[in-house]
C-alpha cells in the first residue's frame, strides 16, 4: 500500500452507509479509480463532482476499492460544477469513459483534453473529447472512406455494425448522417478545419447521436445518460 497524491477529478459518489460513500474518479497518475470515503458527508458539505485538483489516497495493492483522504479542487475549475452547460456535458462524458475504460487503464491525453471545458465553446470540445476517448481505446469507426467500395465520403454517410458507409453503399437498416456531420467529424482529425468549424447545440445533438448509436451497439448496453441530457441541454 501507497498513499499518493494525484491531480484527478471525482465524477460520481454514490452513498454506501452512513456518511461513506464510494466515489469514482479519473487520476492522471493512475487512470479510472474506485475510492472508499469514510466521511463523505458532513455539516461543512461533501466533495464536489466534476471539478479537477489533487486526490490524496492510499493506493491499495490487493484490493480495487482505495481508500480517500482528501480532495484539493483547482478553484480556477470551480465553474466546472457550478456551469450546467459543462457539467451536464461531463456526467455525459464520465458516463461513457466508464463504458470503455477499466479500472487503472492510464491515459494522460484524457487530462489534458478535459482542462479545455473551461472555453465557452462547449459543443466543439465535448464532440471532440468523446471522439478522442473513442479514438484513444481503439473503438472510433473509420469515417473517411466507405467501408465496401473505399470512396471517401464527403457527403452523408451511414453507421452499420460499427462501420461506416457511402449513402450508395449503405445497409438500408443503417443509421444516416447529413453532411454537415460529416464535416464535424473530418474536422477532428484536421486542426485548420477544427479551429474555424463553428457549431451550436443542436448540431452537438446531431454527432451525438450518431456516437450514441455506436456506442451502444459497441457495448451492447442503453446509454441512459444521454436521454436525460439531450432534455435538459436544450433548455440552458
Amino acid at each position: 500500500m501507497e498513499r499518493v497524491l494525484s491531480e484527478g477529478i471525482i465524477y460520481k459518489i454514490s452513498k454506501y452507509a452512513d456518511n461513506s460513500a464510494i466515489a469514482s474518479a479519473y487520476t492522471y497518475g493512475y487512470g479510472r479509480i474506485k475510492l472508499f470515503m469514510p466521511k463523505a458527508y458532513s455539516s461543512k458539505g461533501g466533495v464536489q463532482t466534476f471539478i479537477p485538483g489533487e486526490i490524496d489516497f492510499l493506493k491499495k495493492d490487493t484490493s480495487e476499492l482505495n481508500k480517500f483522504y482528501n480532495f484539493r479542487p483547482d478553484t480556477t475549475y470551480m465553474e466546472y460544477a457550478s456551469i450546467p452547460a459543462i457539467s451536464l456535458r461531463l456526467s455525459l462524458y464520465f458516463d461513457i469513459f466508464d463504458k470503455f475504460y477499466e479500472l487503472e487503464q492510464s491515459d494522460t491525453v484524457i487530462w489534458t483534453i478535459l482542462k479545455k471545458y473551461k472555453t465557452s465553446d462547449y459543443s466543439k470540445i465535448n464532440l471532440f473529447s468523446i471522439y478522442a476517448l473513442m479514438k484513444n481505446t481503439g473503438y472510433m469507426f473509420n469515417f473517411n472512406v466507405c467501408s465496401s467500395c473505399g470512396a471517401k465520403i464527403l457527403e452523408q454517410g451511414a453507421l452499420n455494425n460499427g462501420l461506416y458507409f457511402c449513402h450508395k453503399c449503405a445497409p438500408e437498416n443503417s443509421f444516416f448522417t447529413e453532411s454537415y456531420v460529416n464535416t464535424i467529424l473530418r474536422a477532428f482529425s484536421n486542426q485548420e478545419l477544427y479551429k474555424n468549424i463553428k457549431m451550436n447545440k443542436y448540431d452537438e445533438l446531431s454527432v451525438l447521436d450518431l456516437f450514441a448509436y455506436h456506442i451502444e451497439n459497441v457495448t451492447g448496453s442503453f446509454l441512459k445518460s444521454y436521454k436525460l441530457f439531450k432534455e435538459l441541454i436544450i433548455t440552458i
